[in-house]
């Protein structure tokens, strides 16, 4: 028979685990995302923006890139 801190410590690993197997899946989109974008940052206001490849081919100088909202 299972005590009540026996099976609250079976939760709590099942739990555990599921919280790791998350964050690994969320790291994973993360790194994709990351690799597939180029970081800028605005000329008008500096907000830090990722912009994908194509997006960054379209300014010959992203020094000068401007976000949607300084354009």
């Amino acid at each position: 028979m299972l005590t009540f801190s026996d099976f609250s410590a079976i939760i709590s690993s099942v739990s555990e685990r599921k919280n790791n197997e998350m964050n690994n899946e969320m790291n994973k989109i993360e790194e994709t995302n990351e690799t597939n974008t180029v970081l800028v940052s605005c000329c008008g206001c500096n907000e830090e923006l990722h912009i994908s490849h194509e997006e960054a081919d379209q300014w010959t100088d992203t020094d000068w890139f401007q976000c949607h909202e300084c354009e």
